[in-house]
Protein backbone atom coordinates (compact mmCIF):
# COMPACT_ATOMS: atom_id res chain seq x y z
CA UNK A 1 0.00 0.00 0.00
CA UNK A 2 1.62 3.29 -1.13
CA UNK A 3 2.01 6.08 1.51
CA UNK A 4 0.95 9.87 1.06
CA UNK A 5 4.85 10.71 0.51
CA UNK A 6 5.10 7.94 -2.51
CA UNK A 7 1.77 9.20 -3.71
CA UNK A 8 3.03 12.78 -4.08
CA UNK A 9 6.19 11.54 -5.25
CA UNK A 10 4.46 9.47 -8.03
CA UNK A 11 2.18 12.67 -8.29
CA UNK A 12 5.39 14.94 -9.35
CA UNK A 13 7.12 12.60 -11.47
CA UNK A 14 4.09 12.33 -13.13
CA UNK A 15 3.50 15.66 -13.45
CA UNK A 16 7.08 16.41 -14.91
CA UNK A 17 7.07 13.54 -17.74
CA UNK A 18 3.50 14.81 -19.18
CA UNK A 19 4.68 18.27 -19.10
CA UNK A 20 8.44 19.19 -18.94
CA UNK A 21 7.71 22.46 -17.55
CA UNK A 22 9.83 22.34 -14.74
CA UNK A 23 12.93 24.72 -15.33
CA UNK A 24 16.25 25.46 -13.41
CA UNK A 25 17.04 29.16 -13.35
CA UNK A 26 19.65 30.97 -11.49
CA UNK A 27 17.76 33.44 -10.32
CA UNK A 28 19.87 36.07 -9.73
CA UNK A 29 21.77 37.93 -12.21
CA UNK A 30 25.77 37.56 -12.47
CA UNK A 31 27.27 41.03 -13.18
CA UNK A 32 29.81 41.44 -15.41
CA UNK A 33 31.30 44.48 -17.82
CA UNK A 34 30.37 43.53 -21.68
CA UNK A 35 34.11 44.23 -23.54
CA UNK A 36 33.84 46.95 -26.35
CA UNK A 37 34.69 44.86 -30.23
CA UNK A 38 37.45 47.03 -31.09
CA UNK A 39 37.05 44.13 -34.17
CA UNK A 40 33.91 42.57 -34.71
CA UNK A 41 34.23 39.10 -34.77
CA UNK A 42 33.64 36.70 -38.21
CA UNK A 43 30.06 34.62 -37.22
CA UNK A 44 32.04 31.36 -38.50
CA UNK A 45 31.10 29.04 -35.51
CA UNK A 46 34.86 29.38 -34.38
CA UNK A 47 36.51 31.60 -31.38
CA UNK A 48 39.35 32.97 -32.95
CA UNK A 49 38.26 36.24 -32.58
CA UNK A 50 37.67 35.70 -28.73
CA UNK A 51 40.67 36.86 -27.11
CA UNK A 52 39.70 35.80 -23.73
CA UNK A 53 38.79 31.92 -25.28
CA UNK A 54 35.61 32.46 -23.04
CA UNK A 55 36.89 33.00 -19.54
CA UNK A 56 32.84 33.27 -17.76
CA UNK A 57 31.55 30.23 -17.11
CA UNK A 58 27.82 29.31 -15.54
CA UNK A 59 28.21 26.80 -13.31
CA UNK A 60 24.12 25.58 -13.48
CA UNK A 61 24.26 25.53 -17.16
CA UNK A 62 27.65 24.59 -17.59
CA UNK A 63 28.22 26.71 -20.80
CA UNK A 64 31.50 29.35 -21.55
CA UNK A 65 30.61 32.11 -22.84
CA UNK A 66 31.52 35.83 -23.69
CA UNK A 67 29.66 39.18 -24.36
CA UNK A 68 30.86 41.87 -26.53
CA UNK A 69 29.65 45.07 -28.37
CA UNK A 70 30.61 48.03 -30.47
CA UNK A 71 28.54 50.84 -32.16
CA UNK A 72 25.84 48.23 -34.09
CA UNK A 73 25.63 44.86 -32.83
CA UNK A 74 25.83 42.87 -29.51
CA UNK A 75 28.62 39.65 -30.21
CA UNK A 76 27.80 36.35 -28.10
CA UNK A 77 30.34 33.27 -28.01
CA UNK A 78 28.78 30.16 -25.98
CA UNK A 79 31.03 27.05 -26.07
CA UNK A 80 29.26 23.84 -24.32
CA UNK A 81 31.34 21.23 -22.98
CA UNK A 82 28.57 18.94 -21.12
CA UNK A 83 27.60 16.01 -22.74
CA UNK A 84 24.09 15.83 -20.75
CA UNK A 85 23.59 19.28 -22.37
CA UNK A 86 24.92 18.89 -26.16
CA UNK A 87 22.01 16.78 -27.54
CA UNK A 88 19.35 18.84 -25.81
CA UNK A 89 20.86 22.10 -27.65
CA UNK A 90 21.02 20.53 -30.17
CA UNK A 91 17.52 19.53 -30.35
CA UNK A 92 15.86 22.85 -29.02
CA UNK A 93 18.54 25.16 -29.01
CA UNK A 94 19.59 28.16 -27.08
CA UNK A 95 17.19 31.34 -26.43
CA UNK A 96 19.07 34.65 -26.24
CA UNK A 97 17.32 37.88 -25.34
CA UNK A 98 19.05 41.34 -24.59
CA UNK A 99 16.93 44.25 -23.25
CA UNK A 100 16.67 47.43 -20.57
CA UNK A 101 14.75 45.34 -17.72
CA UNK A 102 12.33 48.45 -17.74
CA UNK A 103 11.22 48.70 -21.06
CA UNK A 104 10.48 45.50 -21.92
CA UNK A 105 8.62 42.38 -20.22
CA UNK A 106 8.81 40.13 -23.21
CA UNK A 107 11.94 41.29 -25.01
CA UNK A 108 12.87 40.14 -28.39
CA UNK A 109 14.70 36.47 -28.31
CA UNK A 110 16.60 34.06 -31.05
CA UNK A 111 17.10 30.90 -30.87
CA UNK A 112 19.60 28.86 -32.09
CA UNK A 113 20.32 26.30 -33.17
CA UNK A 114 17.29 24.90 -35.03
CA UNK A 115 18.40 21.61 -36.83
CA UNK A 116 16.43 20.36 -39.47
CA UNK A 117 15.50 17.13 -38.82
CA UNK A 118 14.08 16.04 -41.51
CA UNK A 119 14.90 12.20 -42.08
CA UNK A 120 18.36 12.07 -44.69
CA UNK A 121 19.55 9.72 -46.74
CA UNK A 122 19.88 6.15 -44.67
CA UNK A 123 23.64 5.22 -43.82
CA UNK A 124 25.17 1.63 -43.76
CA UNK A 125 25.28 1.11 -40.28
CA UNK A 126 27.41 -1.34 -40.32
CA UNK A 127 30.42 0.90 -40.69
CA UNK A 128 31.43 3.63 -38.14
CA UNK A 129 31.43 7.10 -39.73
CA UNK A 130 34.10 9.36 -38.40
CA UNK A 131 33.57 12.34 -36.14
CA UNK A 132 34.31 14.90 -38.54
CA UNK A 133 32.16 13.25 -41.23
CA UNK A 134 29.33 13.56 -38.43
CA UNK A 135 29.99 16.76 -37.14
CA UNK A 136 29.77 17.85 -40.91
CA UNK A 137 26.39 16.52 -41.54
CA UNK A 138 24.91 18.14 -38.29
CA UNK A 139 26.46 21.55 -38.81
CA UNK A 140 24.68 21.00 -42.34
CA UNK A 141 21.05 20.50 -41.20
CA UNK A 142 21.76 24.04 -39.07
CA UNK A 143 19.68 26.62 -41.47
CA UNK A 144 18.04 29.21 -39.62
CA UNK A 145 17.17 31.66 -36.98
CA UNK A 146 14.11 31.04 -35.00
CA UNK A 147 13.46 35.19 -33.37
CA UNK A 148 10.29 36.31 -31.63
CA UNK A 149 9.26 39.75 -30.15
CA UNK A 150 11.13 41.79 -32.54
CA UNK A 151 8.99 44.53 -33.78
CA UNK A 152 10.59 44.56 -37.26
CA UNK A 153 10.27 40.53 -37.83
CA UNK A 154 7.38 38.20 -37.68
CA UNK A 155 8.06 36.06 -35.23
CA UNK A 156 9.05 32.27 -36.78
CA UNK A 157 12.06 31.15 -38.14
CA UNK A 158 14.54 33.18 -40.47
CA UNK A 159 17.59 31.98 -42.81
CA UNK A 160 20.99 32.51 -41.35
CA UNK A 161 21.42 34.88 -44.49
CA UNK A 162 18.93 36.87 -43.60
CA UNK A 163 18.57 40.60 -44.59
CA UNK A 164 18.10 42.00 -41.02
CA UNK A 165 21.62 42.23 -40.37
CA UNK A 166 21.35 38.74 -37.59
CA UNK A 167 24.18 36.47 -37.86
CA UNK A 168 24.32 33.27 -36.34
CA UNK A 169 27.19 30.15 -36.56
CA UNK A 170 27.77 26.99 -35.01
CA UNK A 171 30.50 24.52 -34.93
CA UNK A 172 32.67 22.22 -32.95
CA UNK A 173 35.86 23.26 -31.62
CA UNK A 174 39.41 20.69 -31.25
CA UNK A 175 38.10 19.09 -28.54
CA UNK A 176 34.33 18.71 -30.13
CA UNK A 177 32.91 21.00 -27.94
CA UNK A 178 30.05 22.81 -29.61
CA UNK A 179 30.40 26.64 -30.35
CA UNK A 180 28.17 28.94 -31.40
CA UNK A 181 28.05 32.44 -32.07
CA UNK A 182 25.72 35.23 -32.64
CA UNK A 183 25.66 38.77 -33.61
CA UNK A 184 22.50 41.07 -33.37
CA UNK A 185 22.27 44.63 -34.25
CA UNK A 186 21.58 47.24 -31.38
CA UNK A 187 18.84 48.41 -33.78
CA UNK A 188 16.89 45.32 -33.75
CA UNK A 189 16.74 45.57 -29.91
CA UNK A 190 16.09 48.76 -29.34
CA UNK A 191 19.27 49.59 -27.63
CA UNK A 192 22.82 52.18 -28.40
CA UNK A 193 25.86 52.46 -26.65
CA UNK A 194 26.45 55.39 -24.65
CA UNK A 195 23.54 54.05 -21.98
CA UNK A 196 24.98 53.48 -18.23
CA UNK A 197 21.89 51.97 -17.57
CA UNK A 198 22.28 47.73 -17.55
CA UNK A 199 21.45 45.54 -20.15
CA UNK A 200 19.26 42.29 -18.70
CA UNK A 201 20.28 39.15 -20.86
CA UNK A 202 18.90 35.68 -20.37
CA UNK A 203 20.68 32.84 -21.63
CA UNK A 204 18.59 29.81 -22.04
CA UNK A 205 18.93 25.53 -22.93
CA UNK A 206 15.42 25.39 -23.52
CA UNK A 207 14.24 21.96 -22.54
CA UNK A 208 11.04 19.86 -24.17
CA UNK A 209 8.03 22.14 -22.71
CA UNK A 210 4.52 21.90 -23.22
CA UNK A 211 1.46 19.81 -24.36
CA UNK A 212 3.62 18.91 -27.13
CA UNK A 213 6.39 17.53 -25.12
CA UNK A 214 5.74 13.73 -26.11
CA UNK A 215 5.85 14.77 -29.60
CA UNK A 216 9.13 16.58 -29.07
CA UNK A 217 10.58 13.94 -27.46
CA UNK A 218 9.15 11.06 -30.32
CA UNK A 219 10.70 12.96 -32.90
CA UNK A 220 14.09 13.76 -30.79
CA UNK A 221 14.37 10.40 -30.94
CA UNK A 222 13.66 9.74 -34.82
CA UNK A 223 16.65 11.64 -35.34
CA UNK A 224 19.64 10.31 -32.90
CA UNK A 225 17.76 7.12 -31.49
CA UNK A 226 17.55 6.15 -35.34
CA UNK A 227 19.77 6.68 -37.55
CA UNK A 228 21.41 9.50 -35.49
CA UNK A 229 21.36 7.41 -32.44
CA UNK A 230 23.12 4.10 -34.39
CA UNK A 231 25.62 6.57 -35.89
CA UNK A 232 26.05 9.25 -33.69
CA UNK A 233 25.64 7.36 -30.85
CA UNK A 234 29.09 5.70 -31.44
CA UNK A 235 30.34 9.31 -32.34
CA UNK A 236 29.30 10.84 -28.84
CA UNK A 237 30.66 7.51 -27.06
CA UNK A 238 34.04 7.87 -28.10
CA UNK A 239 33.60 11.83 -28.10
CA UNK A 240 32.24 12.41 -24.98
CA UNK A 241 32.54 9.07 -22.60
CA UNK A 242 29.09 7.34 -23.72
CA UNK A 243 25.82 8.48 -25.28
CA UNK A 244 23.98 5.78 -25.98
CA UNK A 245 21.03 6.33 -28.70
CA UNK A 246 17.83 4.99 -28.86
CA UNK A 247 16.43 5.55 -25.46
CA UNK A 248 14.74 8.80 -24.03
CA UNK A 249 15.41 7.91 -20.33
CA UNK A 250 19.31 7.83 -21.00
CA UNK A 251 19.01 11.76 -21.84
CA UNK A 252 19.06 13.52 -18.53
CA UNK A 253 18.46 17.19 -19.38
CA UNK A 254 14.81 16.87 -20.68
CA UNK A 255 14.07 20.57 -18.75
CA UNK A 256 15.06 23.93 -19.43
CA UNK A 257 18.25 25.90 -17.83
CA UNK A 258 18.10 29.39 -17.58
CA UNK A 259 20.60 32.40 -15.96
CA UNK A 260 21.05 35.72 -16.21
CA UNK A 261 23.35 38.59 -16.62
CA UNK A 262 23.59 42.08 -16.02
CA UNK A 263 25.88 44.59 -17.73
CA UNK A 264 25.65 48.32 -19.40
CA UNK A 265 26.72 48.19 -23.27
CA UNK A 266 30.64 48.79 -23.87
CA UNK A 267 31.54 51.89 -24.49
CA UNK A 268 34.59 52.52 -26.79
CA UNK A 269 37.69 54.15 -24.87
Amino acid sequence: MMTKKSKFLVFLTSLFLLTGQIAWAQKKAEMILTKWADQAPVIDGQLNDWKDSLELYNNTARLYYSLSNDNENIYLAIKNNSRENLMTILATGISFSANIESNKKNPPKITFPVVDRTPGKKRNTTEQPEPEEMQKEILSRIKEVRVSGFKEIIDGGISLYNTYGIKAATGFDSKNNLVQEIAIPLSLLGLQTGNNEPVSYSIRINGFQGPAVKQERDRYNDMYGGRYGRNYGGMYRGMYGGMPGGNYTTRPQSTAIEFFIKSPLAVKK
